[in-house]
């Protein structure tokens, strides 16, 4: 079944458990938002993430302390419509009250309007949905590589790397060798970092910066020879060894989208020869390579399965326990924060945290804190590594 991504702006949809089962068994995946603000928010931060949007007439404009109003309802129609050069994303209102007559003369300053009534429309709704996103060239390029965006959500890769995968996608017969390989090489070191999370690759190869060659030969293990790699002290078990196949497709990522003397080399055939087939092929190779990371995570292979064979390195800082309360779960990217007691900041939670210990909110947990820098901004980030039982 073919997923869509729709964004909810409704005050009282945790309260809707029944629309948003139906919603997901229809292909929905609903990521909800109480006020117009915070849904316009989150919308012009990451409208290329959407497929659809649902606005409920009578909403929350600015907080939940006020009265909801049609003027949050305005003020999403609003927002939607300036966000059109970006997106031209489809918005459909659903209300549970509009088939009321105390409700007439909201009905017709909405009459240009195609409103959805609660518990009488959802199918119509859900169908709706599903036609006009499908007229969207992003919403079709997902649908076909769907195996490969399930992966591009924070609880393997990250959402970043489905909008540069994307990108690349909607343009794969124009592509060249001016930004898209190192846009390649990105996903690539997200992918590592991503490893990194999951605690089958050391700190030491994601800190300071990513050490993308060392990186790729850790996981591979050996050598063509069988021997065993040693990369910044450390040799990596055979327990969890990336495929050979795997190891060698990365290997062929890197070579050509590595920046280098070679380059000149790899750009001078792409300018000869005047085809994007190079660059395809090293795409798809990292779509598998993509495809196979969520098979190799979701059998919870063994994690930090290596060996310090460099006695002259250096130390780790010393892990920061923190003790505190599950808040803010995010129902659709499935991450949340630890609310600390000492009253510092909150700490990020990552999804695979979340999902491997069934956490939910006013969870009381023990937390190991780690300090890691967010590559994509290249700045310093906390987060939970793992919880302390």
């Amino acid at each position: 079944m073919n997923r869509y991504q729709v964004l909810w702006i409704d005050d009282d949809a945790e309260k809707q458990d029944g629309f948003l089962d139906s919603a997901f068994l229809n292909g929905l995946d609903i990521n909800y938002c109480k006020t117009s603000k915070h849904g316009m928010e989150e919308l012009t931060s990451t409208i290329e993430d959407y497929d659809a949007v649902i606005l409920d007439a009578m909403v929350f404009n600015e907080s939940e302390d006020e009265k909801a109003a049609l003027t949050g309802l305005f003020n999403s129609i609003k927002t939607i419509n300036a966000l059109s050069n970006r997106k031209k994303i489809p918005y459909f209102i659903f209300s549970g009250y509009f088939d009321q007559d105390a409700y007439a003369s909201a009905r017709e300053m909405l009459a240009d309007e195609k409103i959805f009534i609660k518990s009488k429309d959802n199918k119509a709704l859900f169908q709706a949905i599903k036609v006009e996103a499908d007229k969207h060239a992003d919403t079709q390029v997902r649908h076909i590589y769907q195996r490969v965006f399930e992966v591009c959500r924070e609880k393997y890769i990250g959402e970043a790397a489905g909008r540069d995968l994307l990108g690349l996608l909607l343009n794969i017969d124009s592509l060249t060798t001016e930004n898209q390989f190192n846009t390649l090489r990105k996903i690539v070191e997200d992918v590592f970092i991503a490893f990194n999370k999951f605690q089958l690759l050391p700190n030491e190869f994601i800190t300071p910066s990513i050490a993308i060659n060392e990186s790729s030969k850790f996981l591979s293990g050996k050598n063509h020879k069988g021997e065993l790699f040693t990369e910044k002290g450390y040799q990596h078990l055979e327990e969890t060894h990336i495929p050979e196949q795997i190891s060698a497709m990365l290997w062929n990522i890197l070579n050509i989208t590595q920046n280098g003397s070679h380059r000149s080399t790899i750009d001078q055939h792409v300018k000869t020869l005047n085809t994007s087939y190079l660059i395809q092929s090293v795409l798809f190779q990292l779509l598998d390579v993509i495809v196979w990371f969520k098979i190799y995570i979701d059998g919870n292979p063994r994690t930090e399965n290596w060996i310090e064979v460099n006695t002259n390195a250096a130390t780790t800082t010393q892990s920061i326990i923190k003790k505190g309360e599950v808040i803010n779960l995010n129902p659709n990217k499935g991450f949340a924060f630890l609310q600390t007691e000492d009253g510092t900041d909150n700490v990020f939670i990552p999804p695979h945290i979340i999902t491997k210990h069934s956490l939910k909110e006013t969870d009381i947990i023990t937390g190991e804190i780690e300090e890691y820098i967010d590559n994509r901004i290249n700045e310093p980030k906390k987060r939970v590594k793992k919880l302390i039982e």
